[in-house]
């Protein structure tokens, strides 16, 4: 019996719609740790702080956090080192890998525009690693230490004007760890002992010659000019500072890591004030592994690698890191699944033989599948992934590529094959690591290989959607578990650097058309992703008119979320104005409507 129709009222849309959906259709959000914090910075009236894959801004007054990440327009996760130019309003982003980001702040330090600066990725000649682990910023010059020397560059005109890299004895090259400058002088912490060269524009740096030694008691990692003294972080011995060409003791301490900052220098385990004649120490139980400190007014802000941002604002030292859920898909349910038989399909390690077992709890029939023909047919032995999809087929994800099983009479002893699909008249993936599937509502296929996450249609031979690190906020192409979340729609994936989820158009069927919810509404100027309805049922039809009742457009849903990019039939973007969506249940039992607000 067709029910009468319902009108969704726009305000209703809004308030749930607030509720139910975080972030817009074909968006991605990270899942990254903040604990492990590495960098503190001031920009302008905010605290930043980097993590080992993430980065947030803080602002003080009233502990408003924001965060950055390729999912807001970086290019890169993993950053390594970063500084602030005040008079460009310039955020230099360094990350592990070498890449560069110039990210240019606005009134408020969010990202204005973010430019991608890949010169050392780009370089042939220089070696593998590539990472910058520190920028000072001098003279409109940012200054980057490598394990191949200093990089001297022009951010605003995105020039290198100078490599300091041979520049140890006899023109060896030296890893710099840190560099500091003073009046007329640069002085770099390097493989090759402490060295020191004029500033003058007379003298060529690039030259070995012109770069002395500057003798220690023991190896520099680190170096600073402050107060009219040059200090010198010792390995394994503390701080020093140089009087009378003479290394004096300030602090004796065995850290493993020295960071210097304005007046202060951050070991391991606590931060000392060297703005005075005696070092004030202090020290906190939350203190094990500091990376670097700040004083903003007269409040520390310090990075712990397990503590995230620590801070004695309020009083007592504690962690004001954003919140996080889980950094990683920590209970796997792709190693062993139940078909609709109620057999348990296990994948088996190498170590017995690889393949996967196929059981029946009741009866303990058991049968392995294998490589051999009529006893399975694997592609291989090492079976990474198992997914059961929306019509009861076993898929498998191996070490060479993708198939399924139809699960009915597999332990009656008859012969046992996968079936694999065909993708550019060859087997999906053959020969290609995949590490991961996953099956959302609607019964299409979520596939993760060493090469970037794959989408594809539900019997695996249409190719919907590819994400990479290149194309994606994916942080590595290397993707090795994911997961579906069926209620949110969202797709969890876990690479080794770190988590994301991407909002996919699929969740899962509703019995009713009771709480259909439509997001965004209305759709801003500024909007440029997916419209979304949730709360459909399954394989509903979802069409959308303007009030003359002329179709713009119509799509089925994916379980039970359907989407529209909001263009219509020609491919232009629907124009402001009110429309119409109607939405019908696929067996036509069930039919309600609401209202879409498009502004212009």
């Amino acid at each position: 019996m067709i029910r009468t129709f319902k009108l969704l009222l726009l305000l209703g849309f809004l308030n749930t719609c607030s509720i139910a959906q975080t972030i817009p259709l074909g968006s991605w959000e990270t899942h990254f740790s903040y604990r492990s914090a590495r960098q503190v910075l001031k920009v302008e009236n905010k605290i930043f702080c980097s993590s080992y894959n993430g980065l947030f801004s803080i602002d003080p007054d009233n502990d408003q956090i924001k965060i950055f990440s390729k999912a807001t327009g970086l290019h890169d996760v993993g950053i390594s080192a970063m500084a602030y130019d005040s008079t460009e309003k310039l955020l230099l982003l360094a990350y592990r890998n070498g890449n560069v980001d110039l990210v240019y702040l606005n009134e408020n330090q969010e990202a204005d525009q973010v430019i991608n600066w890949p010169f050392l990725l780009d370089s042939p000649d220089l070696p593998a690693n590539k990472k910058i682990g520190k920028i000072l910023f001098r003279e409109n010059r940012a200054y980057l230490t490598t394990s191949f020397g200093i990089i001297v560059t022009d951010p605003k005109l995105r020039e290198v004007v100078e490599n300091y890299r041979y520049i140890g004895a006899d023109g060896a090259e030296a890893r710099v760890t840190d560099i500091t400058f003073t009046n007329d002088s640069l002085f770099a912490a390097t493989s090759q002992g402490l060295l020191g060269t004029s500033l003058s524009a007379n003298i060529n740096r690039q030259y070995f010659a012109n770069w002395k030694n500057i003798t220690t008691p023991y190896k520099a990692v680190s170096v600073s000019f402050q107060n009219g003294n040059l200090y010198a972080g010792l390995t394994g011995q503390g701080i020093f500072k140089r009087k009378n060409g003479n290394w004096e003791l300030v602090y004796a301490s065995s850290s493993p890591t020295i960071s210097f900052s304005e007046n202060l220098v951050t070991l391991s385990d606590k931060i000392l004030d060297i703005g005075k004649e005696k070092p004030d120490v202090y020290e906190n139980p939350l203190f094990n592994f500091l990376g670097s400190s700040l004083l903003n007014n007269t409040d520390f802000w310090t990075a712990d690698a397990r503590q995230g941002l620590l801070s004695n604002k309020d009083g007592a030292f504690k962690s004001y890191s954003p919140s996080e859920g889980d950094t990683t898909i920590i209970v796997k349910k792709d190693s062993s699944v139940i078909d609709l038989n109620g057999l348990v399909w296990t994948k088996l390690p190498s170590y017995l033989g690889g393949g996967i077992s196929v059981k029946n709890p009741l009866s303990n029939q058991q049968r392995i599948l294998s490589v051999a023909a009529g006893n399975g047919g694997l592609p291989s032995s090492i079976i990474n992934s198992l997914a059961v999809d929306d019509d009861g087929l076993i898929w498998f994800a191996s070490e060479r590529g993708i198939g399924y099983f139809v699960p009915d009479e597999v332990l009656n002893g008859s012969r046992q094959d996968a079936i694999f699909p065909i993708y550019g008249q060859r087997r999906l993936f053959a020969n290609e690591r995949c590490n991961a599937i996953a099956v959302e509502p609607g019964n299409r296929k979520w596939i993760g290989t060493e090469t970037g996450l794959f989408q594809f249609s539900a019997d695996g031979t249409e190719l919907l959607r590819q994400f990479t690190s290149e194309n994606s906020p994916l942080p590595s192409t290397l993707i090795n578990d994911l997961s579906f979340e069926a209620e949110t729609g969202l797709l969890f994936v876990d690479t080794p650097n770190g988590m994301v989820a991407y909002q996919s158009d699929a969740s899962v069927a509703q019995e009713n058309l009771s709480f259909v919810t439509i997001f965004p509404n209305p759709v801003r100027p500024e909007f440029e992703g997916n419209l979304g309805l949730k709360g459909l049922t399954d394989n509903a039809i979802v069409k959308i008119t303007d009030l003359s009742g002329r179709l713009v457009f119509e799509t089925r849903s994916q379980g039970g979320t359907a989407s529209w990019n909001l263009n219509d039939y020609t491919g232009r973007r629907a124009r402001g104005g009110i429309y119409l969506i109607i939405v019908v249940s696929s067996d036509r039992t069930e039919k309600t409507a609401g209202k879409l607000a498009i502004i212009d």
